[in-house]
């Protein structure tokens, strides 16, 4: 017996598309996208939080000179 495939657009994130099962866990599916999209959240932060740190220690070292 041959499990039933289908192939969904995942964009640029997804590099293209992916072939699932029809009967696929779709909370599972869910979850996995939602994971990625709180990683990139947290690095966007990250970058953040560096930016001001550094243009708080330029700022405080050129005012000093």
């Amino acid at each position: 017996m041959s499990e039933e495939k289908t192939t969904i657009e995942t964009g640029e994130a997804g590099k293209g598309e992916s072939v699932i099962s029809k009967n696929a866990n779709t909370e599972e599916l869910e979850e996995r996208a939602l994971s990625v999209f709180s990683s990139e959240r947290n690095e966007d932060i990250t970058a953040l939080v560096l930016s001001l740190i550094t243009t708080f220690i330029v700022l405080l070292f050129t005012k000093w000179m």
